[in-house]
């Protein structure tokens, strides 16, 4: 071997050391977006049907006795299946106090009923002005006993707003509607829905409502025009129904197609008339909860008047063909399609709410409502 073959290889020149780098930066934290919490129903129409069917069963067999337990049943079964952030509402209103309401309520009913039947005008006028002079502070009452016996997690809701507030808004304010011809609706609508959210409280936090007024113009502008076109096809479609019926058939009748003419655009007119009611309320729900807070929380709700108006449709239709046996059906299936649209946008925890000191409702004015029908609309 040769003597160099095992050199030592030459020595290299020594590299310069790597540039400290900085220490890194500490992680930038997510930004703070709310935890969205959709709400839930867990009922089923199969489970409902055996309640329905013996609170119905009972309340006949009592004469109407039973109804008050049969109401608390239907709402303990609606509100126990109905779930947010894991947690069930809870119904807690006596039977008692709502029978005792119910049995006033249904005895002005009954009043007022054989009053206008035997045409017993000095009783039946004075009974319904004096109603419709009660009715905000009915409302406001009935307000007030629903949040009494509502709760969530231990904890029950409460509806402070006076009653000056509920004839302001249930009562003067809608008068101006008259001679303007319903054009202040939508400004109606929303102090209406604004008296609601912000009288409720929930662990010792209140509601807050911001609703732009321009928002509940657009719904009624878009009914306004919709009603105009539909007025004026049922005015052409009868104007062209009554010169085609000029020339009538062989036999003497009106042709099928001059019928077909006057009719057809006349039922889907009155379908429209039905169904706009039911788009406007829709929309003004949307609007309510999407305006509504609760501290630091807010929520959403994106009904859609095509399958509300569609949902009502069918269940009347299903209704109608069972002879009635479907009504736990179509409850559920409304109770499930709202709740499924509804959501709940909470920035922190939601168990940092405390209790509130309250007292008892009495359930007279509620019932009177319900017995009357006297509920008004304010998108809820």
């Amino acid at each position: 071997m040769q003597g160099n073959e095992f050199a030592a290889p030459a020595a290299e020149a020594p590299q310069a050391a790597p540039p400290v780098l900085p220490p890194p930066l500490p992680a930038m934290p997510p930004p703070h977006e709310p935890r969205r919490l959709p709400l839930e129903f867990t009922g089923r129409a199969g489970e409902f049907f055996g309640i329905w069917i013996v609170n119905v069963v009972l309340s006949v067999l009592t004469l109407g006795i039973y109804s008050a337990w049969a109401k608390v049943r239907t709402e303990r079964y609606f509100y126990g299946n109905t779930r947010l952030d894991g947690s069930s509402f809870e119904y807690l209103a006596s039977p008692i106090a709502i029978l005792k309401g119910r049995l006033v309520a249904y005895a002005v009913a009954i009043v007022l009923g054989l009053s206008a039947h035997f045409q017993l005008l000095v009783v039946y006028i004075p009974l319904v002005i004096a109603i419709l002079l009660m009715l905000p502070w009915m409302l406001q009452r009935t307000l007030r006993f629903r949040a009494r016996y509502s709760a969530w997690r231990g904890l029950r809701f409460r509806f402070v707003n006076g009653v000056d507030e509920a004839y302001l808004n249930f009562l003067f304010r809608p008068m101006l509607q008259i001679p303007t011809l319903y054009m202040l609706l939508p400004w109606v609508r929303r102090h209406q829905q604004e008296y609601v959210v912000t009288g409720h409280r929930f662990g010792g936090l209140r509601f807050g409502f911001g609703g732009d007024l321009g928002a509940y113009y657009l719904p009624f502008a878009i009914v306004l025009g919709l009603g105009f076109i539909g007025y004026f096809v049922m005015v052409g479609a009868m104007f062209g129904g009554a010169v085609l019926v000029g020339s009538q058939g062989a036999d003497g009748e009106p042709s099928g197609w001059a019928l077909a003419v006057m009719l057809g655009p006349m039922l889907l007119v009155y379908f429209a008339l039905l169904a706009l009611p039911v788009f406007l309320r829709t929309r003004y729900t949307n609007l309510m909860w999407g305006n509504t807070r609760l501290g630091p929380h807010r929520f959403a709700c994106t009904l859609r008047a095509r399958d509300v108006i569609w949902i009502y449709v069918s269940n009347g239709v299903a209704i109608v063909c069972s002879l009635g046996l479907l009504v736990p059906w179509a409850m559920v299936r409304i109770a499930r399609y709202r709740a499924a649209h509804f959501q709940m946008l909470a920035l922190g925890d939601l168990d940092a709410f405390v209790a509130e000191a309250e007292r008892a409702e009495g359930a007279t004015s509620a019932e009177l409502v319900d017995a009357l029908d006297l509920d008004v609309d304010i998108g809820l």
